[in-house]
């Protein structure tokens, strides 16, 4: 049997109209894209009200290496608790309106006002992630997302590169579990500094009281003003 042009074009039509009936459920391509990633990364912290992990920093400049490990807490308003156990003594605090960095080794305290507009001073939260992805371009590391790591556990594992060339890190790698938790950064300077972080023991939802995000300043510690600049 021949069909006419009419007939044929007719007979596609039905076919096509078939399969997009259909097609939803006999055909399902479920691709991961790197901004699907960081939605999610950034949606997740949204989320979270308050959390809590253990942290090692690893910084290398001309050979030479230094380590630095301590816990951070969070709470939901930018509020912040860093305390170092290496170098023994050092916090950084924040309130969500003003930061406290102590460095006793110095006996000084910066002490900088945090302008509600400045998402630079708001690590670890949706405002600050949210800063972070739209000053770099942003990639998957390689063609498998999520990559194996050494230990058995999956990570996506995100290139970050500065869009403009400014202070801080110019490039930067993410690895984020399949809970789109950031769990280490590694960054890179114009000036060839490297920083390796890595969190551990992430609880999140913890507990956390409003008088833990407060600073005591130490009597005899000579009080800094704002020594910060932060970026537009």
């Amino acid at each position: 049997m021949k069909l006419g042009g009419k007939a044929l074009i007719t007979s596609l039509i039905c076919a096509i109209m078939v399969l997009a009936s259909h097609g939803t459920y006999a055909f399902k391509f479920d691709f991961t894209t790197v901004s699907d990633i960081v939605d999610n990364i950034k949606k997740t912290f949204g989320k979270i009200d308050s959390y809590q992990a253990n942290f090692s920093i690893l910084s290398e400049k001309a050979g030479k290496t230094i380590r630095q490990t301590g816990t951070i807490k969070y709470k939901s308003n930018n509020k912040l608790r860093i305390e170092f156990t290496q170098p023994y003594g050092q916090k950084i605090i924040s309130n969500g309106k003003m930061m406290w960095i102590y460095i006793p080794s110095m006996n000084v305290v910066a002490e900088q006002d945090l302008d509600s507009e400045s998402n630079i001073f708001a690590p670890g939260t949706r405002t600050g992630l949210t800063w972070l992805f739209s000053k770099y371009h942003y990639r998957f590391a390689s063609k498998e997302q999520p990559e194996t790591m050494d230990d058995g556990t999956k990570r996506y594992t995100l290139i970050l590169k500065q869009k403009e060339s400014r202070s801080g890190y110019r490039t930067m790698k993410l690895w984020v579990s399949e809970r789109y938790f950031i769990v280490r950064a590694e960054g890179e300077t114009s000036t060839g500094k490297k920083v390796d972080i890595t969190f551990s023991n992430l609880k999140t939802n913890v507990d956390l009281p409003n008088g833990i995000f407060k600073m005591d300043i130490p009597a005899q510690a000579r009080v800094i003003k704002n020594p910060m600049i932060t970026e537009e």
